[in-house]
């Protein structure tokens, strides 16, 4: 006798059991008053909520209190948030904050980034030539900013591309070709009007050295300023 007893209530127990775990991944199910069904389950008209682990008495799932439960029950689908696609503005202001702190490789894969929306920034291919330049890659630099002159669209923003190009040159040597390039940027810094006065020393003293005027120092890249066209594409 004893244990017919038992034996239901181990059964009830485990049921017990069994649902309030459940209960803990459950969601709103429209049609059922009672309030909650964990998931994976379904009511019916025979009283019982079904699932594919167990059954249960609706007039169990019913004695929860959603009060309670709600801050561990999964009220159902959890909107991921979408990221916001970032703009060719946001990848040239991040490029030029990284030149400005010297972290030359985030520049380079932030204008890199610019680019593909723009292919024919002449800002940032300038940005990519001086993220390179600043890791000694001179001959990509060089390629870089030669890209940045070939679209620039006149003067204001074709001066540093020339001054950097000339740099460029300087280190590989070929001292012909870097005189004229920064010849050019003179010339064009002088037709912008516009005042960058510690990148327009750097310059005239590259121009100095090359003629033998005065004795080669190190060369310090320039500092990274933002063109006046940089946020217009």
């Amino acid at each position: 006798m004893t244990s017919t007893v038992l034996t239901p209530l181990m059964v009830m127990s485990v049921l017990v059991l069994s649902c309030f775990i459940s209960c803990t991944t459950a969601a709103p199910v429209s049609g059922y008053s009672g309030g909650f069904v964990p998931s994976g389950m379904i009511v019916d008209d025979d009283g019982w909520s079904h699932g594919s682990l167990f059954s249960a008495p609706s007039w169990l799932l019913a004695q929860i209190d959603q009060n309670l439960m709600s801050t561990v029950l999964d009220y159902g689908y959890t909107p991921i948030p979408t990221e916001v696609p970032r703009s060719f503005e946001d990848f040239v202001a991040e490029g030029y904050a990284a030149l400005d702190g010297g972290n030359y490789r985030a520049a380079y894969n932030a204008f890199k980034n610019a680019i593909e929306i723009q292919p024919s920034s002449s800002d940032a291919w300038y940005g990519t030539g001086l993220a390179l330049e600043g890791q000694k890659r001179y001959l990509s630099a060089l390629d870089a900013y030669s890209n940045a002159i070939s679209y620039a669209k006149g003067p204001v923003s074709n001066w540093a591309s020339y001054a950097g190009k000339g740099r460029i040159l300087y280190h590989l040597n070929r001292i012909s070709e870097a005189k004229i390039a920064l010849e050019t940027a003179i010339v064009q810094y002088e037709k912008a009007d516009i005042s960058y006065p510690d990148e327009f020393e750097e310059i005239n003293r590259l121009l100095a050295e090359i003629s033998g005027q005065i004795s080669p120092v190190q060369s310090i890249l320039p500092s990274a300023y933002i063109p006046p066209s940089a946020y217009n594409g």
